[in-house]
């Protein structure tokens, strides 16, 4: 069951980066458990994103995994965001916009779509127009 868990994420990472690419980013994927999954940049706009994906309609994400992209993207200099592919849906939340319940982050689908941006409004149309 653990695996079946660790390919539903890495095949999200893999679809997230591939439709990065397509808009014209650069990214970088970080395969395995190293703090942030990728690392996207375009036109010096710069993002970190940890990614989720679950079938069901709320999910746990460890304080940990958290604080691992506000650190990484601080240093790093890029804007940190949990991707999160939930109910069918990539929604991408800035760790600002959510708290902490104890050791987690409960992440429920209908608290976090008034948060979310989907993907053209993450990165703007004028990032969107702009060649490499």
């Amino acid at each position: 069951m653990a695996y079946n868990k660790y390919r539903k994420g890495s095949t999200f990472e893999r679809e997230l980066k591939k439709n990065l690419e397509n808009k014209g980013f650069a990214v970088i994927r970080s395969a395995g458990s190293h703090g942030v999954d990728l690392v996207a940049g375009k036109c010096g706009k710069y993002f970190v994103f940890e990614c989720k994906s679950t079938s069901k309609e709320k999910m746990y994400i460890p304080n940990e995994d958290v604080e691992k992209l506000v650190e990484f993207s601080e240093i790093f200099g890029g804007e940190p965001y949990l991707a999160v592919k939930i109910m069918n849906k990539c929604l991408f939340i800035n760790p600002d916009d959510i708290e902490s319940a104890g050791k987690n982050y409960a992440l429920d689908y209908t608290k976090l779509c008034p948060l979310s941006r989907d993907i053209d409004e993450l990165i703007g149309k004028d990032i969107q127009k702009r060649l490499i």
